[in-house]
């Protein structure tokens, strides 16, 4: 658990275009269409979270995203992107040291070139706030970047390398491998952080999925965050918070430019990280519900 919990930046970078990320986003394929956009909301039941072997109660938290990206093409092989990103966690209920919320707020600046019908690449950066929202300063920026190698083995497999930087991030430099398969007729096997997963085309509009989920970020809290919580070394300090969960969903393609997607499964852990201060948090399971709705023009 801990392990797949310390792979997330990983899992920001290497995620299909339909799935927000926990700072950048990159999947397969060269430049897209000009304008695409996705918006999620999922809400988690509660548990009880603790520091170590101290209860501190019980924690319920939601989150909400939303995000778009243009291409603007340089020539016949190479484009720009430039987009926007801002996603929310909210917390409530529990006596725990953690924040109300999570926010960020960011730029997406990029640039994706395809080399040939095989082998294309693709380089992110995301500079933007990173913060509790309760104060916000320059120590609340940060600019995570990644770079992505794909290779197009054959119209049914697909590979892809990449290596995602967050200065800011308890794992600052990490990289690994992802891969899309096509290895039956109506099933899809996507390997890709931070939703692995497997479909199967019910329809040609309606698929069927099961599937992990990671999702989290780093963030800085304010200068006073300690200080009202009686622990003032927390003050203006980075944290992480991390989650992991499992569950089965539809997903219904409305049209070419429009599809949408219901999840339900169970979150299998919670966790805030002060790494620096060595604190750790950690939430027990809960039921998770998540909507989405994705599209391009």
């Amino acid at each position: 658990m801990r392990f797949l919990l310390r792979f997330l930046p990983l899992a920001a970078f290497a995620a299909t275009p339909a799935v927000l990320s926990a700072q950048t986003i990159a999947a397969p394929g060269g430049p897209g269409p000009a304008f695409a956009w996705n918006t999620q909301f999922s809400a988690s039941g509660k548990s009880a979270i603790a520091e170590g072997t101290r209860a501190l109660g019980d924690i319920r938290h939601s989150f909400a995203s939303a995000e778009g990206s243009t291409t603007l093409a340089l020539d016949q092989g190479s484009a720009l992107i430039l987009g926007a990103s801002w996603k929310r966690f909210d917390f409530s209920g529990s006596r725990a040291d953690a924040p109300e919320s999570l926010t960020a707020l960011a730029l997406k600046l990029g640039y994706a070139r395809q080399f040939s019908p095989q082998w294309s690449l693709r380089a992110e950066i995301d500079p933007g706030i990173y913060s509790d929202f309760e104060d916000v300063s320059g120590d609340d920026f940060n600019a995570p970047f990644g770079l992505r190698l794909l290779y197009a083995q054959s119209r049914t497999l697909q590979w892809g390398f990449a290596l995602f930087v967050d200065p800011r991030g308890s794992n600052p430099v990490i990289g690994g491998v992802g891969a899309r398969w096509v290895f039956a007729p109506d099933w899809t096997l996507l390997f890709f952080l931070p939703e692995p997963k497997i479909e199967y085309a019910l329809s040609p509009t309606v698929s069927l999925y099961a599937g992990a989920g990671l999702r989290g970020g780093t963030f800085r809290v304010a200068e006073d965050f300690g200080r009202k919580r009686g622990r003032a070394a927390l003050n203006n300090q980075d944290i992480d918070f991390r989650e992991l969960s499992a569950g089965v969903g539809v997903r219904w393609t409305i049209d070419k430019t429009l599809a949408a997607e219901l999840g339900v499964g169970r979150l299998l852990d919670r966790r805030f990280e002060f790494e620096k201060r060595n604190l750790l948090l950690n939430g027990d399971g809960a039921t998770q519900f998540t909507l989405s709705v994705s599209g391009s023009f």
